[in-house]
């Protein structure tokens, strides 16, 4: 969403036109979901973010998923049934040599690095949940080897490709906020009864299942954050990090504050504030909703899109057979670069809560 991207999005505004209040938001540009290059997807894992993906896939797109592979033969088929997919294999390996295009990795935090190098090593190009691996060093693993075999790979955070945040991003490129000067995130769902999630033996707790949402967002909008100062808590009866509050900035005197919660529901909003005008995402910021600018002297502008949830998925699809089919082997909607920043301070926020498991 920074306009650093330079060549993939708009050009840089005038001073003049970065000043001169507009009389709408821009509308989104994106693709026609029935229309453009059409992929057979093989969905690595059938847990519930997989059949949300499914889904979407099959409901909304030309799309075509053609088969699921899990640890069991029975699971996997019990998926297809359900999805209607034609072929079912019982290991992840039959599932990455089968007749397909891509992937899409579905299975565990802490289990995307192996998964991911399964496919890649196949010659697949995939599309990896989020985060794309806990830690860094396992992530730059999977973008050296994707870059080595020349295969296009992008991590699924979702909300990058959605029509709202294009229209955050064109609202950013037009300059029409002025200066950003602060931006925040906050996001917190009560999830304490959700074993995986409270797992810390499985990555779960509140960096990977929540936090990878608003550190994107603030990463995406003030490109070279630094993480200054972190608190957080484990669940005393779970031990994953329930909890925590992030402090950032980009040493020019321009600050982000993120938290994720687990302990409770939270707002989970967002706001992009600037000299000229502040940007306002409603509950929740990373999904499908309105976008709200408000500029100093009290005039209002908003884009309005209905809060359709997970049934969206689809759109972060659409990016991925659009690159495959123009020869691209990253996103510019989120470059692999882009997913390193982000795992970083995902890393540097855990090593200042003394935290050394994934959660």
């Amino acid at each position: 969403m920074s306009t650093r991207e330079g060549a993939d999005g708009p050009s840089a505004p005038s001073a003049h036109d970065a000043h001169r209040a507009p009389g709408a938001l821009p509308e989104p540009l994106v693709p026609d979901p029935l229309t453009g290059p059409s992929l057979r997807w093989g969905i690595l894992g059938s847990g519930w973010i997989a059949a949300r993906f499914v889904e979407a896939l099959q409901a909304s797109t030309n799309q075509r998923v053609v088969a699921v592979g899990s640890r069991t033969l029975a699971r996997a088929e019990e998926f297809a049934r359900d999805h209607g997919i034609a072929e079912a294999h019982g290991s992840y390996e039959a599932l990455v040599a089968a007749d397909i295009d891509v992937v899409y990795v579905a299975t565990g935090h802490l289990d995307h690095l192996a998964h991911a190098t399964l496919a890649l090593e196949a010659g697949r190009p995939v599309l990896v949940e989020k985060p794309m691996t806990p830690r860094l060093a396992d992530t730059q693993r999977l973008v050296e080897l994707a870059r080595a075999r020349g295969l296009f790979a992008m991590e699924a955070v979702w909300t990058l490709a959605l029509p709202r945040t294009c229209v955050v991003r064109q609202v950013l490129a037009s300059g029409m906020l002025g200066e950003i000067v602060e931006v925040q995130a906050t996001i917190g769902e009560r999830l304490v009864d959700h074993h995986r999630a409270m797992d810390p033996a499985q990555g779960g707790g509140a960096m990977n299942d929540l936090g990878t949402y608003p550190l994107m967002f603030v990463s995406e909008v003030l490109p070279d954050l630094r993480v200054e100062a972190v608190v957080g808590h484990r669940h005393p009866e779970h031990g994953a990090i329930g909890q925590f509050h992030a402090l950032l900035g980009d040493g020019a005197g321009r600050q982000a504050t993120v938290s994720a919660s687990m302990l409770a529901d939270t707002p989970t909003t967002a706001f992009i504030a600037g000299t000229e005008a502040t940007l306002t995402l409603d509950a929740p910021f990373y999904h499908p909703g309105p976008v709200t600018v408000r500029f100093h002297d009290g005039r209002e502008l908003r884009y309005t899109e209905p809060a359709l949830g997970h049934t969206q998925l689809f759109w972060e699809a659409l990016e991925v057979a659009r690159c495959i089919d123009a020869g691209l082997t990253e996103s510019p909607l989120r470059p692999l670069d882009r997913t390193l920043e982000t795992i970083a301070l995902m890393e540097r926020s855990r090593e200042l809560m003394r935290d050394p498991l994934a959660g």
